[in-house]
């Protein structure tokens, strides 16, 4: 067997950010085309299932492995190597009987779920999602094992291997069974058991059995994650020596941990869903909200939506979902990459944190808060920033050929950019607090921001002028909610004074100027050039590279960080030499 190597958290971070990269460059491969394949109809029923999906599946690939990830950690930190192998003995028992469970109960209430959300024609897309539950739930076991490990690469490649299979499969199923229903269509038969007398009317029958062949190959790529990771551990293990056994002291009783990992999974794994319970508030409310709004104010809702949405789609009252489509279809297609690069932090710190305050190592503690915070607002903040003066332009390039769709996205994106800043930090510090020992704090943090929220939502989206941006308000009020209780709390439970100004108000200067730069090259210095392309791609990079210097003159960056990562005392010699390192 192998000699174990653990990763420090930035270490860690790296390789997770690295995997990251690709996952999402891969995923942008799936949303673009998918984006273009589908409609705004289709989109509806597409993110209306994979709505209730990622809260669950966030539940399971999110909040069990670092319930697992800290119980393994806290006995690799004690030497208690064979109650390590007992963890995930017991892990992968238990999460078996989770996905089981899980399946079962999705597919039981798929028809309820979609009554309620206003969007019966999304029940097939419901039906094909809900096995990848227990994939998901399988993948978690052995992920958060090796992270407790300070692993990192098993959930890396595992989560690359997931992707491009979801890529694969997701977008040959969608591309099939649209082909297939446009030749039946010329061919003058049934589509899908419904005659169809013109395009519009062949798009409308269409949307239903697109988007659910669309999603099941998500539930084929969660298969085939398992199956890499199952076949992984057989061949490579997890570097546990037979000498680390042999000196580890006797084991804890199976029982007990299974109290206890059960007492830490619950309240982690409420934390984690943050980022999809938020999602899935807007699922149960806005297409409720905007129909409430078609149906009492008619003429208001045309005239904001007639140029946008065709005209059967709101002749058969699906006005409200073509909305919510183009919104979580496209607006948080690009809303949802800041945190998911963000909460690669929160998961390389758990196990660091949790080493560090078990080890009463105040330093150490407060290095890697500290750390967590400063590369999370490093990304978090110019993105948000970026997104909230760029909306429009980036939509218009990743979806070139849905006009109404970005037409009726890009002002809810912009709204949101606002809320990014805080909900980049709310995965990374709710990470923190778990590896406090606090992980009883997050779920009902977060309980406090998702009922905010849902009034506000309930209250602003039904109102024609507000309409879906009412969304993005709930989203603002939530997470800004959120991030103030965890910032008051931490400051009490580690009674360390952390210096948050200079850990925001640097990143928030630079990002400022990169915003700015961004806006500027796009409508001033270009606005001649009729390329969207173009102008869209040199006013970012020209935002980019302004963003850099500041960065690096404010001195935003420090030798703590720079240490931590791979061959990092090379940079921070060369920073240092100029002075740039704060």
């Amino acid at each position: 067997m192998q000699s174990r190597k653990s990763q420090n958290l930035l270490q860690g971070a790296s390789i997770l950010a690295a995997a990251m990269i690709i996952v999402k460059l891969i995923g942008a491969v799936f949303k673009i085309p998918l984006g273009n394949i589908l409609d705004g109809e289709a989109m509806g029923y597409f993110s209306t299932s994979y709505s209730v999906f990622s809260m669950i599946y966030a539940f399971s690939t999110a909040g069990l492995p670092a319930a697992v990830a800290k119980m393994v950690a806290e006995q690799s930190v004690r030497g208690r190597y064979q109650d390590i192998r007992k963890i995930r003995t017991l892990s992968v028992r238990l999460f078996f009987w989770l996905g089981i469970i899980g399946f079962v109960l999705m597919a039981a209430f798929s028809k309820l779920y979609v009554d309620l959300a206003g969007s019966e024609n999304a029940l097939l897309s419901v039906l094909a999602i809900s096995p990848a539950i227990f994939f998901g739930c399988m993948m978690s076991a052995y992920r958060g094992y090796y992270e407790g490990l300070r692993n990192m690469t098993p959930t890396a490649s595992s989560q690359v291997i997931e992707v491009i299979a979801k890529l694969i499969f997701g977008l040959a199923l969608a591309w099939g069974v649209t082909f297939w229903a446009q030749m039946q269509y010329e061919s003058g038969g049934l589509v899908f058991g419904q005659a169809v007398s013109s395009v519009e009317e062949l798009h409308r029958v269409t949307a239903p059995y697109a988007s659910a062949a669309a999603i099941f190959g998500v539930t084929i790529s969660t298969f085939v994650g398992t199956l890499y990771l199952l076949i992984l551990h057989k061949k490579k293990g997890d570097g546990i020596t037979k000498e680390d056994l042999k000196y580890s002291p006797r084991p804890i009783r199976m029982r007990v941990l299974l109290v206890r990992l059960i007492k830490i999974a619950i309240p982690i794994s409420l934390g984690s869903i943050v980022v999809n319970v938020a999602q899935f508030v807007d699922t149960m409310t806005i297409i409720t909200r905007l129909d409430d709004a078609f149906a009492a104010h008619p003429a208001e809702m045309n005239a904001i939506f007639n140029s946008l949405i065709p005209a059967d789609i709101l002749a058969a009252g699906e006005g409200g979902n073509f909305i919510y489509g183009s919104y979580s279809g496209y607006a948080l297609s690009v809303f949802n990459l800041v945190p998911a690069f963000t909460s690669i932090f929160g998961k390389s710190a758990l196990p660091s944190v949790t080493a560090a305050w078990t080890a009463r190592d105040r330093r150490g503690t407060q290095v890697n808060i500290e750390s967590v915070i400063r590369m999370t607002c490093l990304i978090g903040i110019p993105a948000s920033l970026g997104i909230l003066a760029m909306a429009h332009p980036i939509l218009t390039l990743l979806f070139p050929g849905k006009t109404a769709e970005v037409a009726i996205a890009a002002p809810v994106l912009s709204a949101q950019g606002i809320s990014l800043i805080f909900l980049g930090l709310s995965s990374p510090l709710f990470a923190v607090l778990q590896g406090l020992g606090r992980a009883d704090l997050p779920p009902k943090f977060m309980l406090v921001g998702v009922v905010l929220k849902f009034v506000v939502n309930w209250v602003t989206i039904a109102i024609p002028a507000i309409n879906v941006q009412g969304a993005a308000a709930g989203t603002t009020a939530c997470y800004a909610t959120i991030i103030i209780l965890c910032m008051i709390w931490l400051r009490k439970i580690t009674r360390i004074r952390f210096h948050f100004v200079r850990l925001i108000i640097r990143p928030l200067l630079a990002s400022a100027a990169c915003a700015g730069t961004a806006y500027a090259v796009y409508h001033t210095v270009l606005a001649g050039l009729s390329s969207n392309s173009i102008k869209t791609l040199a006013a970012i990079g020209c935002g980019g590279i302004v963003y850099v210097i500041l960065i690096l003159l404010l001195r935003g960056i420090y030798k703590d960080d720079l240490l931590m990562l791979p061959k990092g005392e090379k940079f921070a010699k060369l920073l240092e030499k100029y002075r740039l390192l704060g």
